[in-house]
């Protein structure tokens, strides 16, 4: 979030050099002057007029605010946030100052200093910059249906404030919320529809209610790529992309909906905030632990301490977009089943145990350590000792051998779907970028990103004979019931009536961090199988994946 900082609507330097001769301490001539040395990049000489003002009137807030924006700007956050705090501490409580000190710890991710700041506030003033902060806070919190009443407070203070539409209408988007979406579109309707961003909206809102050629004619008839290209901000750009691919493919125009993949990808991974993720650290980690389990003894899993009980534990696997985020869902409205939220709990332990040894030290882990390392884990989430814990986190595959290391006897769940139906829809599909879904650019990068998880997956097997239970997309879509109970007995559980009500589980979840939250409130349909057939593109790929159709028993 920006706050304007400076008035722009600057006069001629001389009439107010003029004015100063005359009457020195004139506060408007100085403040203007000051503004133009900001406007010029003069910012040495504009410091020097706002402290000058302070002396003419340290009651004014003017300066005070300025002088911190210069700060501010010069990246001094410590000065500009003390300037601001000792206006409201020693002088007065100014709603401008207020508000500027929560932007410029929102915009430096002071976050508990800025959930102080604004609770101290809130009920003080009428600020719809306090309760937008408010609930974006409380989104970070992950409290979700606690934020949208602030939100809308913010609206009703000002509705002509698009971040806070934006974030709301997201939040109502991705709970599937269309009737609401519907409604704060109207709203927003007065006051942007001549924007870019109400149109994206707009045409997203059609996408979801299915009006798929309406959608298409807004994207392509307002002028809306030029506008978004300009943009500073690319993430716009990438959304725009990402619909337009989207209701593309919807329209049956699949070479579109592809190359419009191929651009968003391309834009996601030139953002300013993802050049840091490297393609190659996940294939050179893969690479290490081919090599690692290739060359080592095979242990006697009887002679393995298993350390802290853990036999109520599951890992849910698989490559991305294999129906883990459905498997998930069916699991979480089973009685007996405690699923956790897609977050790195394995990997947070996996990085310290790296942090003090080499691959070479991970069979070799003793009783001791390994209690620790399952401690760790176990403290990181509301572990329940009478539930059946299932961590889903799709790329754990990759981390097959620490899991089996670290946790013996846990059981392990392998989501698989048609390899080439898997490929395509990662290239398709909007993640948020890291390393791992860095190569998701496009149908090769993502072939081969595939190949290497299960060339790797295949030497797991091989080492530690893993007992595991094969979960096939299709059959969860074509056999529900066959296919599910046989995965519950796996798990030793019993098939319950509420697991044919799986879409209600995901309504009733706030929030569902994965790309496939659209569909999981919907029913199961079968036009997902066979994605791939309708894009020629992937014959470009088959080569590579040929021995996995066959491998996973699927026709070529």
């Amino acid at each position: 979030m920006t706050k304007k900082y400076f008035d722009n609507k600057l006069s001629d330097k001389d009439f107010y050099l003029n004015i100063l001769k005359n009457e020195p301490r004139d506060y408007e001539a100085n403040l203007k002057i000051g503004l133009i040395y900001v406007q010029e990049n003069n910012f040495l000489d504009a410091k020097k007029q706002f402290e000058l003002l302070i002396t003419i009137n340290k009651l004014r807030y003017e300066a005070h605010l300025n002088l911190s924006n210069i700060y501010f700007m010069e990246n001094n956050e410590l000065k500009s946030n003390n300037i601001l705090k000792n206006y409201l501490t020693n002088i007065s409580e100014n709603l401008e100052i207020i508000n500027a000190l929560s932007i410029n710890l929102l915009n430096t991710k002071k976050y508990d200093q800025l959930d102080n700041h604004i609770n101290k506030y809130l009920y003080k003033y009428s600020s719809h910059i306090l309760f937008y902060i408010k609930g974006y806070l409380l989104i970070k919190q992950n409290k979700i249906s606690e934020s949208e009443k602030y939100l809308k407070s913010s609206i009703e203070i000002n509705p002509n404030f698009w971040q806070t539409y934006e974030i709301l209408l997201k939040q109502y988007e991705k709970q599937s919320r269309l009737e609401e979406l519907s409604n704060l579109i109207n709203k927003a309707k007065h006051f942007f529809e001549d924007t870019i961003y109400f149109s994206y909206f707009y045409s997203l809102y059609l996408y979801r209610i299915k009006e798929y050629k309406k959608c298409l004619q807004i994207l392509n008839n307002k002028n809306l790529l030029e506008r978004f290209s300009k943009l500073e901000n690319k993430i716009y750009l990438a959304d725009y992309f990402d619909l337009v691919s989207k209701v593309c493919e919807k329209l049956e125009q699949y070479g579109k909906s592809y190359d419009y993949a191929i651009k968003r990808n391309n834009v996601n991974l030139n953002l300013d905030q993802n050049k840091k993720f490297n393609k190659d650290l996940i294939l050179n980690t893969i690479k290490s632990y081919q090599n690692f389990f290739e060359t080592q003894k095979k242990p006697s899993l009887k002679q393995i301490d298993k350390g802290l009980n853990h036999s109520n534990l599951t890992f849910l696997i698989g490559f991305p977009r294999s129906g883990t985020t459905l498997l998930d869902t069916i699991l979480r409205s089973h009685s007996k089943t405690l699923v956790l939220e897609e977050k790195p709990y394995l990997l947070d332990v996996r990085h310290e145990f790296y942090r003090q040894n080499k691959i070479d030290n991970l069979l070799s882990i003793d009783k001791k350590y390994r209690i620790e390392l399952q401690q760790m884990y176990f403290n990181s989430f509301n572990f329940e000792k009478n539930k059946i814990i299932i961590d889903k986190y799709p790329l754990n595959l990759i981390e097959l051998g620490f899991i089996k290391t670290i946790f013996p006897n846990s059981k392990i769940i392998l989501a698989i779907r048609h390899p080439l139906d898997c490929i395509i829809s990662c290239v398709l599909t909007a993640f948020k970028i890291n390393d791992g879904m860095t190569q998701f650019e496009n149908l090769q990068t993502t072939s081969l990103f595939y190949n290497e998880c299960f060339k790797l997956f295949l030497n797991y097997l091989n080492f530690f004979h893993i007992d595991h239970h094969i979960v096939k997309y299709e059959e969860v879509v074509l056999n529900f019931e066959k296919e599910i109970s046989q995965l519950l007995n796996y798990l030793e559980l019993s098939f319950e009536n509420n697991i044919y009500n799986f879409q209600k589980t995901a309504k009733k979840r706030e929030k569902i961090n994965t790309p496939s939250y659209s569909q999981v409130v919907q029913p199961l349909y079968s036009s997902s199988i066979g994605r791939y057939k309708k894009f020629e593109e992937v014959n470009e790929i088959k080569s590579v994946t040929d021995y996995w159709v066959k491998y996973f028993s699927y026709n070529v």
